[in-house]
């Protein structure tokens, strides 16, 4: 990706949870692209100042996120992300939840938790926040709110590089051996430590991989982990939306993990012009 085509990064004011979605410059391609580009931005934004509009309507879920927020630097996710993940957790009712890159998601996620678990009773469950950045671990363990502090464990480990079949990514390195039903992917950092290649985000394939129940996910706007992810379920499990500028995945289990046959380049082949192989990838036999 050229510099023109970087995602550009937006900082959330100081005092609101939310930060404006981030975009990519459509500068270097032809007029039928940039004019769908300004469609999907003015989807996006109105998508984002409409999700805004629904938090700041829910006063407890909304007190958790500004509390989180003050004071800090941390980026912060946009507005239409935080009330996906609530709506997910609220539509699905997980029990076990994994977030890959603490944040003011995590007091999303468990406020949502908390909720369900108000209507349904029982034990609502459980966040496991991983962070692979030690300062920022120190300090969200100490501004978790008091709130949800019985029902997050934040839990640092360095990242590492790792692989599945042809695809190099980057997970963590001690992950927590647990029957996760919902996963939300933004971490961690996408640069290998051994190179500072960028990569893949491994860690949601690792879960679903030795999972017999089924696990859902909302995964953060990493296009080449997006990538992968159709490549390793496929596009009915591993679905990309343009107006959330998310991708949601699930409901898969390990029997839904697609591996690499070479007899899938056989229809790419050809005996005229020039033959070009297209990576496909399937279920076992």
């Amino acid at each position: 990706m050229s510099e023109t085509e970087q995602p550009q990064a937006t900082r959330r004011d100081d005092g609101v949870p939310g930060a404006l979605p981030t975009y990519v410059t459509a500068a270097r391609h032809g007029p039928f692209v940039r004019a769908r580009k300004r469609l999907v931005d003015a989807m996006v934004a109105k998508r984002s100042r409409q999700a805004r509009r629904t938090l700041e309507a829910k006063p407890e879920l909304w007190a958790l996120m500004t509390e989180v927020a003050a004071g800090t630097a941390v980026t912060g996710a946009s507005y239409s992300d935080y009330l996906t993940l609530y709506d997910q957790v609220r539509t699905h009712r997980p029990r076990e939840i994994l977030e890959c890159g603490t944040g003011i998601s995590t007091v999303v996620l468990a406020q949502a938790l908390r909720e369900n678990a108000a209507e349904d009773g029982g034990s609502p469950g459980r966040v496991t926040s991983m962070e692979d950045d030690a300062e920022w671990f120190r300090i969200a363990s100490e501004r978790l709110p008091g709130a949800v502090s019985d029902i997050v464990e934040i839990v640092h480990s360095p990242k590492a590089d790792g692989f599945f079949k042809c695809f190099r990514g980057v997970r963590y390195e001690s992950l927590p051996d647990r029957p996760y039903d919902f996963v939300f992917s933004d971490g961690p950092d996408r640069h290998s430590p051994v190179n500072g290649d960028k990569l893949f985000n491994l860690d949601l394939i690792n879960v679903v991989r030795h999972s017999d129940h089924p696990v859902r996910a909302v995964v953060d706007n990493h296009y080449l982990t997006f990538y992968v992810l159709q490549k390793v379920f496929g596009l009915d499990k591993a679905r990309y939306s343009v107006s959330h500028k998310l991708m949601f995945v699930g409901p898969v289990t390990k029997h839904d993990v697609r591996h690499l046959k070479k007899e899938t380049f056989v229809p790419d082949l050809r005996l005229f012009g020039t033959t070009e192989l297209k990576l496909r990838m399937t279920l076992d036999d």
